[in-house]
């Protein structure tokens, strides 16, 4: 059995995956168990495995890696930062920021954060600076294991989002980046992080604008990409505030952003210069907003 470390903090907000309501600790062989169920944590290259069906899970992505749809799973995702869409990733790193340094400037004391469907952790250097306590979690123990070698990393463990292993009002800030979009059942999502987020946190929920009709065209135009997306969901801004409160949050605002083409080729060919993407932004903004790549939803509990 690998061995870990585990902090206070994490023992205070994790319940136990299989029982569901049991308490962690750590025995006198390092091990993390139940204390209610006795349930011994497996643990993988040092990372916790908090899922109930973890053979189920693995049995899923290996059907997915053998599909069209299979490089979600294995891709590294630190190539988006010097891909085409690097400036507009940057730009999207921006506005997150702008968000989590106003909200912390209203707390009053430390700020406990997690970062939900962390994929490799390429986002763990700037989040790390706003939370004193601070976790990650993914299903893709492929890319927890990339997270895991990151010189600046929180807490790190493997969940799912729609079952997950957390105590009730647990994260001040959740950052909910791109994944929503993945999950099938993304109602059930969405009423799990609004549990775990206390009351008065902040979700950063951010998703593709791909229900809007540029994106939607453009799927027309390049059929062959929607056979290889793994994105079970196309949202738009109407739809996914629907969804978010039915959850029970409050939309704080609805932030558009990244402005392309409607032909997905043509738009990465085109928006690695920065002053395309810049222009493409600058058009967008005073003639397409609801047509933007991206949305940002910023929602409290």
């Amino acid at each position: 059995m690998e061995t870990i470390e585990i902090s206070e903090a994490f023992l205070n907000i994790i319940n136990c995956p299989s029982c569901k309501f049991g308490s962690l600790d750590v025995n006198y062989s390092k091990e993390i168990y139940c204390k209610s169920c006795g349930f011994l944590v497996p643990m993988v290259k040092e990372i916790p495995i908090l899922v109930n069906e973890h053979t189920k899970i693995n049995e899923y992505i290996s059907e997915t890696l053998s599909s069209l749809k299979g490089t979600w799973y294995y891709s590294h995702q630190d190539k988006q930062l010097t891909g085409p869409y690097r400036h507009h990733f940057k730009k999207r790193q921006i506005y997150v920021e702008g968000i989590l340094k106003s909200y912390v400037k209203t707390r009053n004391g430390d700020v406990c954060g997690l970062d939900i469907g962390c994929g490799d952790g390429e986002r763990f250097d700037w989040l790390s600076k706003f939370f004193n306590e601070f976790f990650a979690s993914d299903y893709n123990l492929i890319r927890l294991a990339r997270a895991k070698e990151k010189e600046v990393k929180p807490e790190i463990f493997m969940a799912d989002i729609t079952d997950y292993p957390c105590k009730d009002n647990s994260f001040d800030v959740i950052f909910f980046n791109h994944v929503l979009e993945h999950i099938q059942n993304d109602e059930k999502a969405l009423k799990e992080v609004f549990r775990i987020l206390k009351p008065g946190g902040l979700l950063i929920l951010g998703v593709p604008n791909e229900g809007a009709f540029f994106w939607q065209l453009a799927y027309k135009l390049q059929p062959k990409v929607l056979k290889t997306t793994d994105h079970v969901h196309f949202y738009t801004s109407t739809s996914i505030a629907k969804k978010v409160k039915d959850a029970g949050f409050k939309i704080s605002d609805i932030h558009y952003i990244g402005w392309g083409v409607p032909h997905w080729w043509l738009d990465a060919a085109i928006r690695r210069f920065k002053w395309i993407d810049d222009f493409l932004e600058f058009i967008g903004k005073k003639f397409f907003k609801k047509q933007a790549s991206s949305l940002y939803l910023i929602l409290t509990k």
